[in-house]
């Protein structure tokens, strides 16, 4: 857990957030040493030079988290999921049984240097399948604990001859704000596909870094499909502790 943004901060709680063994020291805690990793959540930390406790206000140590999810709608009316039933920074992914208008979340996650400053996306939709509104959305937020607004949101509509699929890269800047969402072509009928919110503008300037995708299934559906891949499908990262 990230130390607190305000009050004091003692030689302790460095030690115990950064896993220092006694005798303790301000020497060992310098950004980019072997304690203190040098990545979004630590900007103000110095690398060498004066230090002051201050400094570490809401500075975090790291671990690896999975933040996979997944969710597909299989015919007959059920499918599978792996993520999780609420948006939560904290707790692990797992296996989720699907059904029509099952919704899966992503584990949510820090962005910026250190954690992960791109991702490659595929949206898809199957034909004869019912139109999802919110079929994938990919939210946002200043805090780990507030990751609600809609960053960016696709739907899908209905096909009868053929599905299709759009594909998406996402870049974030060094401090973890998203910094661009790109459209980089699809298959079959694209169309099936819309981007309907593009408010990445706004997340920009809200300051959003903290992140997490939420997928949806279809009302009905006559044909099998995933609902996204790429990145996020099976994927471990570097997160703040």
């Amino acid at each position: 857990m990230a130390l607190q943004a305000s009050g004091e901060i003692s030689l302790n709680n460095l030690a115990t957030e950064f896993g220092d063994s006694p005798p303790n020291s301000m020497s060992e805690f310098y950004s980019g040493g072997s304690l203190v990793a040098n990545n979004a959540v630590n900007v103000n930390v110095p690398s060498s030079g004066a230090v002051s406790l201050s400094n570490y206000r809401g500075s975090a140590g790291t671990q690896t988290r999975n933040v996979s999810i997944r969710l597909s709608y299989t015919v007959p009316a059920g499918g599978s999921g792996f993520g999780l039933t609420n948006i939560s920074s904290t707790d692990a992914p797992s296996s989720i049984s699907a059904s029509p208008n099952t919704v899966v979340y992503q584990p949510v996650f820090h962005a910026g240097t250190g954690f992960i400053t791109n991702a490659s996306i595929t949206i898809q939709q199957n034909e004869q399948v019912a139109a999802n509104t919110g079929h994938v959305i990919l939210y946002g937020g200043t805090s780990e604990s507030a990751v609600t607004n809609i960053v960016a949101q696709w739907d899908a509509i209905q096909i009868n001859f053929q599905g299709g699929s759009r594909n998406y890269d996402i870049v974030w800047s060094a401090d973890g704000k998203i910094s661009s969402l790109t459209y980089t072509g699809g298959n079959y009928q694209t169309q099936i596909i819309s981007l309907a919110t593009d408010n990445v503008s706004a997340a920009i300037t809200a300051g959003y870094t903290w992140f997490g995708f939420r997928l949806k299934n279809p009302s009905s559906y006559g044909k099998s499909s995933e609902i996204m891949l790429g990145t996020f499908y099976n994927n471990s990262i570097t997160q703040p502790s």
